[in-house]
């Protein structure tokens, strides 16, 4: 996948993970964005700033017409505080590969996937989050690091 974030800066995976663990929370409805904010926020409270761990927000607008999807893009970008912007990466391509690797079902669901170095998923939820998937997760972050030999520190 290669995007431009929110702050314009270029991203590239999975040559972006080299050495890292990737979270990616893909939304594919407006109607998700309330559960995206809320897993954004606890990713972004634990991640932020993180040397061995990248997340980003997708949402995926491939379906929405080209003629709306600007002001779709502009809406996002001007909620968010610049210092998230560059957590976001639009998804405007290949809409049906994400939904592959998603295991789409439910359109107004968030679908998160931890993924490793290679970009390769080694877990995924989907839903609004809760302690269990959260905790999950941290735990599957975490396992990914102990195997690169990374540091546990955020």
């Amino acid at each position: 996948m290669h995007g431009t974030s929110l702050s314009n800066e270029a991203v590239n995976l999975p040559e972006g993970l080299k050495g890292k663990v990737g979270v990616f929370l893909v939304g594919f409805s407006r109607n998700s964005r309330d559960a995206d904010s809320a897993w954004g926020r606890r990713l972004a409270a634990d991640y932020r700033e993180s040397p061995t761990v990248v997340y980003y927000q997708m949402p995926v607008l491939a379906a929405v017409p080209r003629a709306i999807r600007g002001l779709i893009v502009k809406s996002i970008k001007s909620s968010l505080p610049a210092s998230e912007q560059a957590r976001f990466v639009v998804i405007v391509e290949n809409e049906s590969a994400w939904k592959t690797v998603t295991h789409y079902e439910q359109p107004d669901d968030p679908y998160l996937l931890v993924v490793d170095s290679r970009g390769d998923v080694i877990w995924q939820t989907q839903g609004a989050p809760t302690d269990p998937a959260y905790a999950a997760l941290k735990q599957h972050v975490e396992a990914l690091r102990v195997q690169m030999g990374t540091p546990s520190t955020r």
